[in-house]
């Protein structure tokens, strides 16, 4: 199984630096995660993306959420309650990667708390 890590900057965009350049990147994710699993179907190889919204990582913490309000301002922009945290990833992950996930192939897994949905 290849997992590869995208974005929801693949479907939604943002004004911050950069933003451009991510989305792109993130886009290209999706469809080489297509590409990778259409290849591999015949040896038995599944390809699947992850694509998080707004995670609480160290590296978010440094580059936003030390910023006072940023992770309420953030929560507000979500239909769950909080941002998501490495452990939710991670057992997506853990899931996709399984026998109980064998008939998925070649699409990408929002995993970003609603916020695509609004």
């Amino acid at each position: 199984v290849i997992i590869n890590t995208a974005s929801t900057s693949a479907y939604v965009t943002s004004r911050a630096p950069g933003a451009l350049a991510h989305c792109a990147a993130k886009g290209g994710v999706l469809a080489m995660t297509r590409a990778f699993a259409s290849d591999g179907a015949a040896s038995g190889i599944r390809a699947i993306s992850i694509s998080p919204g707004p995670i609480k990582t160290p590296g978010a913490i440094k580059a936003f959420f030390h910023i006072p309000g940023a992770e309420e301002a953030t929560i507000s922009q979500l239909l769950v309650n909080r941002v998501g945290t490495s452990e939710d990833v991670a057992a997506l992950a853990v899931f996709l990667a399984s026998d109980e996930a064998g008939f998925i192939t070649g699409t990408d897994i929002v995993i970003d708390g609603g916020m695509t949905a609004l």
